[in-house]
């Protein structure tokens, strides 16, 4: 029986690039030396530089049974691949040239005994492979197109880095490329790579230019005719407030499909409706429909960044900025009720973990008050907690309207905490939790990343994010305003 691994060339780097050894060996599982072991285990190169690991069997077991087979590379005992009791051969496929790999094979007994590995190893020899030419760049806007010509020869993709991170995987007769929405005032390096046999790329071309700053404008995403004829006093409240900022642009879903990142780099979307329900399939069609969610994707993956806050937070699953299974799911669509304490956010993450904390190192701390979007806020300590935080709002009426994710669902993987692991798997930096909560719980104001997928994004699904407070004037209604100027500044 074969087993063949099928892995992207960055995927196999970082898998094999674990080379450490550890003691590490299957749960359950003991080494045990002068066991039977895997014999004869030879790597030959095939075609596109597959590697065919083989070996034997041994055929006295000793009156053991094989219960499996564990093939291990570059000694990463940490992460053996089980193949079952009857594998004799396993093909590596991507693997990098001019480097020396080490394959490791290791036979299980009765589910209970692993012998000692039995190696090989195999370098594929240096070669170089043709490269694109004529590469030339041109600038319109914050959309930079490169165009190159393509060598003779059996391609089979082509690949664009941006700063040595990949941009855009093409295929292999695209000859040139536009991406949207650059960033300003950096030095901009492009690479585009010819790839042969799915992995190994060509002789690179690069270019690179610069992108001088021009003004862009802000939107918010109007979801009624006028503003005036919002359903809800909060979403009201927002839009008028936007509305009188600077290079601020109410836009209609009906422009959706025609927004020009170069124009409008920024688009605010808020939801925040008593009795709406939760899922994003919910949310007013406007923002819901396949027309608007189709608008939104190719409007984010231009390059254009978005501000997701209340409810809207849910528009992260549509448009592929979290997995489907990682929607927001603490929720809360309520009339809400009075109440005497003050509503703040956290950004001392694990605080109960910080050096001179009560728990110290037993997970991660991490202290987002110096991101952007906190700047020139004032954090304090108006419930008497014996900790800072950002209050947003204070005593009163107040609708408990949480949108956000309970990090506690998806656990902590190979990471320390829960947090880091929502981060690894999102690409994301979390800036904030329950004001409350001292240990790691609900991501509620959370920073992704771009990918070549979707642009720039902030969410803010936090109910003390409340633009009218129902029962008089919020006396933290400053902060909701200066860190909302500050999102929408830091995603320009």
């Amino acid at each position: 029986m074969k087993k063949i691994i099928i892995a992207g060339l960055g995927a196999l780097v970082a898998m094999i690039g674990m080379t450490a050894c550890s003691d590490f060996e299957p749960k359950g599982y003991e080494e045990v030396p002068n066991l039977p072991k895997a014999t004869n285990v030879t790597a030959t190169e095939g075609a596109k530089h597959v590697i065919d690991v083989t070996w034997e069997l041994p055929t006295d077991t000793k009156g053991m049974e094989i219960t499996d087979v564990r093939f291990i590379l570059n000694a990463d005992n940490a992460n053996p691949i089980s193949l079952g009791p009857d594998a004799t051969s396993y093909k590596v496929v991507g693997q990098p040239m001019d480097k020396e790999y080490v394959y490791t094979v290791k036979i299980c007994y009765d589910d209970r005994y692993i012998t000692e590995g039995a190696s090989t190893q195999y370098t594929i020899p240096y070669q170089e492979l043709p490269g694109v030419s004529n590469l030339t760049q041109t600038t319109k806007g914050r959309k930079v197109t490169l165009k190159w010509t393509n060598p003779q020869g059996n391609l089979t993709g082509i690949r664009v880095l941006l700063n040595g991170a990949v941009a855009a995987e093409l295929p292999a007769t695209a000859t040139e490329v536009t991406l949207a929405g650059q960033a300003f005032d950096t030095e901009l390096v492009y690479t585009v790579e010819t790839m042969y046999d799915d992995y190994y790329p060509g002789k690179p071309a690069t270019v690179s230019t610069t992108i001088a700053y021009f003004e862009t404008k802000m939107g918010f995403l109007l979801l009624a005719p006028t503003i005036a004829q919002l359903p809800d006093d909060d979403e009201i409240a927002a839009a008028t407030w936007f509305s009188q900022q600077e290079k601020a642009v109410m836009v209609q879903p009906s422009e959706l499909a025609t927004l020009d990142t170069d124009e409008i780099s920024v688009l605010w979307i808020m939801v925040d409706r008593v009795g709406i329900g939760m899922g994003w399939e919910k949310l007013p069609a406007e923002v819901s429909s396949p027309d608007a969610i189709e608008a939104l994707r190719a409007y984010s993956k231009a390059g254009g960044s978005l501000y997701l806050s209340n409810m809207a937070t849910q528009l992260t699953v549509p448009l592929e900025i979290v997995p489907q299974d990682m929607a927001p799911t603490t929720f809360s669509d309520g009339n809400g009720g009075n109440g005497t304490d003050y509503w703040t956010i956290m950004p001392y993450l694990g605080w109960i973990f910080r050096p001179d904390g009560p728990n110290a190192g037993q997970q991660g701390y991490y202290d987002r008050t110096d991101h952007a979007i906190f700047q020139g806020l004032t954090f304090e300590d108006p419930n008497d907690w014996g900790f800072n935080g950002l209050p947003l709002i204070g005593p009163g009426m107040r609708e408990d309207h949480n949108c956000m994710w309970d990090c506690n669902l998806y656990g902590k993987g190979t990471y320390p905490d829960v947090i880091s692991h929502f981060e690894a798997v999102t690409g994301s930096l979390v800036l904030a939790t329950w004001g409350h909560v001292q240990d790691h719980c609900v991501a509620g104001l959370v920073d992704f990343f771009a990918t070549p997928v979707h642009g720039r994004c902030v969410a803010n699904g936090f109910a003390a994010y409340e633009w009218n407070q129902n029962s008089g004037p919020n006396e933290y209604q400053h902060n909701v305003e200066q860190l909302t100027a500050n999102i929408l500044n830091y995603l320009k």
